[in-house]
């Protein structure tokens, strides 16, 4: 790209020896898996970030690639495996700087993490619409897509927290100057990222908290459901309790029954019943158990 910025994609083993980087990178390049970090070296500092995507609601998938830099007095060398629309915004942005101030190793690289940690406020607004819209739905009446799609959020923003939060370490040990020795100018533009950092990883957090809740309100919703379908069935069950007591009474075989010879015995005992479950439903109103909200 310049001499400042040397950008490679899709590296070889052959290509990191030439640029002389140290094994322990080149094995952490080519082999993957890194967490978000940064470490000293001899010649120079090894960052690893990542770039993120979400796309969809109808298939969420977190797409993850790394971003390796390592940052020397003179160059910044940015090694990805793949073409990214977050190296060519930062891309766009140094080439944008190079027309109208001086160039530094620090500017660039506040430039190159500026837009990486800036790309991911947009895929955080976009979940924070879907946990706001799930929120709602789940007021109204929970389906089982939503619940699968509450618990896949969860995982997603725990997958994001585990890439994001040791950013703030990472940046941190820069603005302490423990790796790198940065001037007013660039002290005040790391510190801008590492807020952007600390914004993001709260959003992750609250959107965190926000999916639990509605999964609590869920359940409790559920459990309160079953409480009144299991009050209802208490009360039915207890009504036909007394209608079968009574039907029950007189059911018997006894000869001597007075009421067995009555012309008027079958409409008694249907108004006993009636009068009973009407008793017995004024009773469970005047408690509260049925009729009231």
């Amino acid at each position: 790209m310049d001499e400042l910025w040397v950008d490679i994609i899709k590296p070889t083993q052959a290509q990191l020896q030439e640029i002389d980087l140290h094994p322990l990178i080149i094995d952490d390049i080519l082999k993957g898996g890194q967490r978000t970090k940064v470490e000293r070296y001899e010649h120079g500092v090894f960052f690893v970030f990542y770039a993120l995507s979400y796309h969809g609601r109808s298939k969420e998938k977190l797409h993850s690639a790394p971003i390796y830099l390592f940052v020397t007095p003179t160059q910044v060398i940015t090694i990805h495996h793949d073409e990214m629309s977050v190296m060519n915004d930062a891309r766009t942005r140094w080439q944008a700087l190079r027309d109208v101030s001086s160039l530094s190793v620090a500017g660039l690289l506040h430039v190159i993490l500026d837009t990486i940690v800036d790309s991911y406020f947009p895929m955080l607004d976009h979940i924070g619409d879907l946990v706001e819209t799930l929120e709602t739905e789940m007021l109204v009446g929970a389906q089982a897509h939503q619940l699968r799609e509450i618990v896949h959020l969860k995982r997603m923003l725990l997958t994001l927290r585990r890439q994001i939060a040791p950013a703030r370490e990472a940046l941190n040990a820069l603005l302490r100057g423990d790796l790198l020795v940065l001037d007013t100018a660039a002290f005040t533009h790391m510190q801008d990222v590492y807020d952007h950092v600390l914004r993001i990883v709260d959003a992750i957090d609250l959107h965190r908290d926000l999916l639990a809740t509605v999964l609590d309100v869920h359940l409790s919703v559920q459990s309160n459901r079953l409480n009144e379908v299991m009050k209802v069935l208490t009360m039915a069950s207890i009504i036909l309790m007394v209608n079968s007591m009574v039907a029950g009474i007189y059911g018997m075989n006894f000869s001597f029954m007075p009421e067995l010879q009555w012309a008027w015995g079958y409409p008694f005992a249907l108004a006993v019943m009636v009068v009973a479950s009407a008793a017995l439903l004024w009773f469970f109103r005047r408690q509260g158990w049925w009729g009231e909200e």
